[in-house]
């Protein structure tokens, strides 16, 4: 069963007990909460115990899984091991298996052959205390490693079962990488999702609702259901990329996803 998903951007002026209504409200799974970028659900570090622990109850309340942190770490600054320990406490607390993180830019004078090893040191350095936790560190296919081959080298050469790859399937696309070779790449290790039509262009990312846009979207879900795929599909845009309103692009988002469960199932 396709399990979806919402990263708050789609409400980030919403409190927490607003943005779990949307979720039960148009029958979503998950929720994927954006922190470090100023959101109003308060699910942040800084969050005390008590207010962890109400989060956690609210959400096993309403059977809502809270799927993913996305954070902001970026590991090709040495900066985000000391930062790590936190977030994985944080997402202990509320019961979120997974952190989105980042390569992030490439320092001044590395280039990306040299920044991918060093990526995946660090990553290392975080993973055993993640594994222990129970927390999946997902690198998103964006920034500096937005091709396939790129974050699944680092993937690779992290070589620990904690370190896994968050599919943006936007940004491969719109830098030139041909699918297959983006699949053959990160498939195996594919643990989260954010799945959006896009123009698909080097410029500046423009997610559009299904089917506006120029990505191969029908494909890109059937690779995902044919490999056994088991994470969920989470919906990433900002603004009114996807529809006037929270409402409205939840509902847009939920509807695209249905469009392409039956084309899998009518192509299966």
């Amino acid at each position: 069963m396709t399990k979806i998903s919402f990263m708050t951007f789609a409400c980030p002026d919403c409190s927490f007990d607003q943005v779990l209504s949307l979720a039960v409200n148009h029958g979503y799974q998950g929720i994927e909460f954006r922190c470090d970028a100023d959101h109003r659900h308060g699910v942040e570090v800084a969050a005390s115990v008590r207010q962890r622990a109400e989060f956690r109850r609210k959400l096993a309340d309403a059977g809502v899984d809270p799927c993913c942190l996305a954070t902001s770490l970026q590991f090709a600054s040495e900066d985000a091991i000391a930062e790590s320990p936190a977030l994985i406490e944080l997402a202990v607390s509320l019961g979120c298996h997974g952190l989105r993180v980042f390569c992030g830019p490439l320092p001044e004078g590395l280039s990306l052959e040299n920044a991918i090893p060093r990526v995946a040191r660090n990553l290392r350095r975080v993973a055993e205390r993640a594994f222990y936790a129970h927390v999946g560190l997902w690198l998103e296919t964006h920034d500096s490693i937005c091709r396939g081959r790129d974050a699944g080298r680092i993937v690779r050469l992290a070589d620990h079962p904690a370190v896994g790859i968050n599919w943006d399937n936007m940004h491969p696309a719109r830098n030139g990488e041909a699918l297959g070779v983006t699949w053959q790449a990160i498939g195996p290790y594919i643990r989260h999702t954010h799945l959006h039509d896009a123009v698909a262009e080097p410029g500046a990312p423009i997610i559009t609702p299904f089917g506006q846009g120029d990505l191969p979207m029908q494909r890109m879900y059937d690779l995902l259901r044919f490999s056994g795929y088991e994470g969920y599909f989470s919906g990433e845009w900002f603004g009114i990329q996807m529809g006037a309103d929270a409402d409205a692009s939840l509902m847009a988002f939920k509807a695209g996803l249905q469009a392409l469960e039956q084309g899998w199932q009518e192509g299966g």
